[in-house]
Parts: C-alpha cells; structure tokens; sequence
C-alpha cells in the first residue's frame, strides 16, 4: 500500500501535521465567522435603532391625530356658536335648521375633499342671507375662518393617516428582518463557540 502511495507522488501527513491543518481549518473558520457576527451585530443594533424610532415616530402621529381630531371639533364649534348668536334668531325655522344640518354633516368623520365641497355650498347660501337687512358680512367672515381651519386640520389628518399605512409597512419589514437576524446572529454565535471549543481541543494536541 505504501509503495502504491510513493509510486504516485501522495505523500501522508504526520499526525503533527494533520492536527496544525485541523487546527488552521478552525482558526480561519473562527476568524470569519467572528467578523460575520460583529459586522451582523452591528446591522441589527441598527435596525433595532429604526424599529424603535418608527414605534416613536408613531406614537408621536397618534397624539397628533388626537389633537388635530379635537381642534377640528373645536372650530366647528366655535363656527356653529358664531351662526346661532349671529344669524340663527333673525332666520325662519327652515332655512336655520336647513344650515344647521349643513354644519352638523360638515362635523362628520368626511374626506377633506368632501368637506371643501359641503363648506363653499354652505358659505354660498349663508352670504345670500347676509343680504338680508340686518344681518353682517364680519360674523360670516369668521365663520369661513373657522370652518377653513377645521378643513386644515382634517387635511393633516389625512396626511398622517396615509403615513401610518406606510409606517405599518415599514413596522412589518423591520420586525421581519430583526427575527430573522436575530436567528442568524444565534447561529453564528453558536458556530464561534463550537470552533472556540475545537480549537482548545486540538491545540492541546499539538502539546
């Protein structure tokens, strides 16, 4: 067998030279995979960091979403109580109930859009009032003041609404890749100490 072995130029390793490959193999195998996890260790302490902005980032939409819904109230409130001391005793029954019913739709949970279309129709029948003898144009000015602000608000709303649908998105990705980061860091973790152990093992060999 030997002789097949020298006749084809294959030369057997010692035992010492078996262990030092042994030994190499896990030395370099340690070397990347430590590089592999610190370099992964870093890339997740980062995405951990943008998970937890996005989680603030939301927080902060929904406190905003919550003052922009109570302004919004505010101002038709302001409006309707600017319409009832100002207009709503010198009108008849019909055409106040009529314009109250106008505001009470503008108050409802409505698209912006849909908002500026119900609030031009109803500045347009309140100014063809104020042409009644004793009625003024200023109060009916700060009713549109008001209502326009109402309409600010529930534009940001939307805005913020549409965000958070991209927010949640984003929410999902960064979980995803987290969990999935977090499993290969265990792993790597795992291999580190398999190839830490085998080291010991084999370099006491070499003794």
């Amino acid at each position: 067998m030997d002789g097949n072995i020298k006749e084809f130029g294959v030369r057997l390793l010692t035992e010492e030279e078996l262990i030092s490959a042994v030994v190499e193999k896990h030395r370099r195998f340690l070397e990347e995979d430590i590089k592999e996890f610190n370099e992964l260790g870093i890339r997740l302490n980062q995405i951990e960091e943008d998970a937890k902005n996005l989680k603030n980032s939301r927080i902060r939409m929904a406190e905003r979403k919550e003052v922009l819904k109570e302004k919004r109230q505010q101002f038709y409130h302001q409006a309707e109580a600017l319409f009832e001391k100002d207009f709503f005793p010198k009108l008849d029954q019909i055409t106040a109930n009529k314009l109250k019913e106008d505001i009470k739709k503008l108050k409802g949970q409505i698209e912006p859009e849909e908002e500026q279309i119900l609030k031009d129709s109803f500045m347009e029948n309140l100014r063809g009032i104020v042409r009644t003898p004793g009625l003024e144009e200023n109060p009916l000015l700060q009713i549109q003041a008001r209502i326009d602000e109402a309409i600010s608000s529930n534009l940001e709303l939307k805005g913020i609404v549409e965000s958070e649908k991209h927010f949640e998105e984003d929410d999902g990705s960064k979980n995803e890749e987290i969990s999935k980061s977090k499993s290969q860091h265990k792993w790597l973790g795992s291999k580190i100490k398999n190839h830490e152990e085998a080291l010991i093992y084999w370099e006491k060999l070499k003794v």
